[in-house]
């Protein structure tokens, strides 16, 4: 049976090396969209807490990256999810 093919939301194919073990490894895996870098949301370092977002330095690109895209408070978001299967995130998988 071929190994399946990792996708973002957004369909576009994840080619920065990341293996599908380590994908699968991940409680959120999330690619960057500064670098397109694969990291876990999980387990990175918080560096600020506002009261509308949570603000961490990417470990990929060290890039200063917040949750506001998800909550709508920014038209850009720095990261986005990947599912791991049609329909399900890498965290409920």
């Amino acid at each position: 049976m071929p190994e399946p093919i990792f996708l973002d939301m957004r369909g576009r194919l994840l080619l920065d090396g990341t293996s599908q073990h380590d994908i699968e490894q991940m409680s959120q895996p999330v690619q960057c969209r500064h670098c397109g870098g694969v990291y876990d949301l999980g387990k990175v370092e918080v560096t600020a807490r506002y009261a509308d977002c949570s603000v961490w330095k990417t470990p990929c690109c060290n890039h200063t990256a917040d949750d506001r895209g998800e909550t709508g408070w920014k038209s850009f978001s720095d990261y986005t999810r990947i599912q791991l299967r049609p329909g399900r995130e890498a965290d409920n998988a």
